[in-house]
């Protein structure tokens, strides 16, 4: 999609200097985490045999790195599921990483707005004042747009919950025509650095601006929307030591925190499997589970979060459907827009498709992007669906947004 390409290399380049900036790999980041009670978990390396139960594995216990070389994954499970496991046939080791015995001293950080243990990243609250103190500052470039409610906002009797806030960037006294940049975070709440990344990202972009050319040139023509909490619920939790991952839906009644193993709660939706895109597509093949106390329970049905709904109905209301209805339809090669919705997991840049491992018809577009925004990482590129990447996954973001309206 010729039009990405200048777009998407001024943004691979600052995205780098953040990433260099909060200085955190993003293996580390999702797997660094101090939990509460880690006597109940146990890290391990299990040996599969084929992609299907790779996929088994990936869909039902907490799958934290996969080696297709060596056909292991590294995994925190439960002590009810090592022998689960075991019964099933599947052979594990103790992984090399081992859990932190005790939990993080609250004296690193949380005291001034950041995370206990983690003094470099704020939390939601935090991030969020700062976020309008910026705004404040720069009301030319910058603007607060409330795209909906987390499902503890929307539901009674519970938790306060959080609006789902965008940060929108650009220079409001140009009137070029301008690419629109969507970019978002914390889907998953534990992947605390995805937060910090785009909130830095933005704070470089106004403090620069006028002063570094690229930075300029970005907010000049183009508009660059930041979702910094996907998942502002999930992350709250996440900031207090649980190993948080899905959203707070508590209608199946899984363990909550407080139960036998309160570092491990399980209720909840994984709002990454709960699109409307092809959810539910790879049945028969794990690529997300239908257990609601399942790490990556799909939900009741497509679309069936309020977080997914905000997200879906906000990136469908700034870019036109550009591809067309069947499978094999590709987005034209003057499409506009872009979506990056980040994660700390496995050092990748994945592109569509997640759910099917057959070449998306944009293939070699969406992988010479991909390419661009891991050459200064290093990061692999690939799709996440096709074997030898990392395994399939129905519903995510990335599928909807490229499937439904052609996005890279």
């Amino acid at each position: 999609m010729r039009n990405y390409k200048i777009f998407g290399g001024a943004i691979s380049a600052l995205l780098l200097f953040v990433l260099l900036v909060v200085g955190v790999s993003a293996q580390d980041a999702s797997n660094g985490f101090a939990p509460r009670q880690p006597a109940e978990a146990t890290l391990v390396t299990i040996t599969f045999h084929n992609q299907n139960e790779l996929q088994w594995l990936a869909a039902h216990i907490d799958v934290w790195s996969v080696d297709h070389a060596a056909a292991t994954v590294t995994a925190l499970v439960s002590k009810a599921q090592v022998p689960a496991l075991q019964a099933q046939g599947y052979a594990m080791t103790p992984a090399a990483q081992p859990i932190t015995a005790q939990p993080v001293a609250s004296a690193s950080g949380g005291d001034d707005g950041t995370i206990p243990g983690f003094a470099c990243y704020r939390t939601v609250e935090r991030t969020t004042a700062d976020l309008l103190a910026l705004i404040a500052e720069h009301p030319h470039l910058a603007q607060w747009v409330d795209i909906g409610d987390s499902w503890d906002k929307q539901t009674p009797g519970g938790a306060d919950g959080y609006d789902l806030n965008v940060l929108v960037l650009t220079n409001q006294q140009s009137d070029v025509p301008k690419g629109r940049f969507f970019l978002m975070a914390a889907i998953h709440a534990r992947e605390l650095t995805t937060a910090e990344i785009p909130a830095r990202f933005a704070e470089y972009l106004i403090n620069n601006y006028g002063r570094d050319p690229d930075a300029t040139w970005m907010l000049d023509h183009n508009e660059v929307h930041i979702l910094p909490f996907a998942n502002p619920d999930g992350r709250k939790w996440a900031e207090q030591q649980y190993y948080w991952r899905k959203n707070t839906n508590t209608a199946d009644s899984c363990t909550a925190p407080g139960s036998s193993e309160p570092w491990f709660p399980n209720y909840g939706v994984d709002l990454n499997r709960n699109g409307s895109f092809k959810w539910n597509e790879c049945q028969g093949v794990n690529c997300s589970s239908n257990d609601p106390c399942g790490i990556t329970f799909r939900g009741s049905g497509p679309a069936s979060e309020p977080e997914t709904q905000a997200i879906q109905n906000y990136v469908a209301s700034l870019f036109p459907d550009q591809r067309g209805a069947n499978l094999t339809d590709a987005a034209p090669a003057d499409a506009t827009g872009l979506l990056i919705s980040l994660h700390s997991f496995s050092q990748l840049v994945l592109y569509p498709w997640g759910w099917s491992n057959v070449p998306a018809p944009n293939r070699t577009q969406l992988a010479t992007l991909g390419r661009k925004f891991g050459y200064f990482t290093g990061y692999d590129v690939c799709q996440s669906g096709e074997s030898g990447c990392i395994y399939q996954t129905d519903g995510s973001t990335d599928d909807w947004s490229y499937g439904e309206l052609g996005i890279a």
